[in-house]
């Protein structure tokens, strides 16, 4: 996954952050680091990245920061987080600060609970329910695509005409109906 990150940030970039060597350790302060020596090298922290309650989001952004120090490094010299690291996280799309943020990370724990339970509700939608929506009457499910909570669906209605809706939407702004028995 880290390398997976890193090829995407060289496409950005231009740069070969991805071929550099990348270690592991299990330090509980640190969450990566990039060291310039030796023509430069990752290190992550396999307590944070091996835990499962660890949110992805956070993975992403440590992933990110200490890119954006090699990029600071090739690009300018420098190490540390000065301006043009910043410069380098906001091209990244790493959050431009020096320490991790346990409320933010608390935040996406709390955002993956919430959205894993919706998706939990979205999975009683099947293909061929019937759904009553509030301007187009009765339509039957022909199609489910998309993952989690961003799902949508293909709703033929009696006219035949076929919509195309947010799942999201359908939950908050229609009902199942038992069609057959009407």
């Amino acid at each position: 996954m880290i390398r997976e990150e890193m090829a995407k940030l060289d496409n950005k970039t231009g740069l070969r952050g991805a071929e550099l060597p990348i270690t592991f350790n299990n330090a509980k302060c640190t969450l990566g680091l990039y060291c310039s020596n030796n023509g430069g090298s990752f290190k992550f922290s396999n307590y944070y990245f091996q835990d499962p309650e660890w949110p992805i989001e956070s993975a992403l952004d440590v992933i990110r920061h200490e890119y954006a120090h090699h990029m600071d490094h090739v690009l300018y010299g420098h190490s540390g987080h000065g301006s043009t690291w910043k410069i380098c996280c906001r091209i990244v799309g790493a959050t431009p600060i020096r320490c991790y943020n346990e409320s933010r990370a608390e935040y996406y724990r709390q955002k993956h609970i919430k959205e894993d339970k919706l998706s939990e509700r979205y999975d009683q939608y099947k293909i061929g329910d019937y759904i009553e929506h509030p301007k187009h009457g009765i339509g039957r499910i022909e199609d489910i695509f998309g993952e989690g909570v961003h799902r949508c669906v293909s709703i033929r209605f009696k006219n035949n005409d076929c919509k195309r809706f947010g799942l999201a939407w359908i939950d908050n702004n229609c009902q199942k109906s038992d069609w057959l028995s009407k």
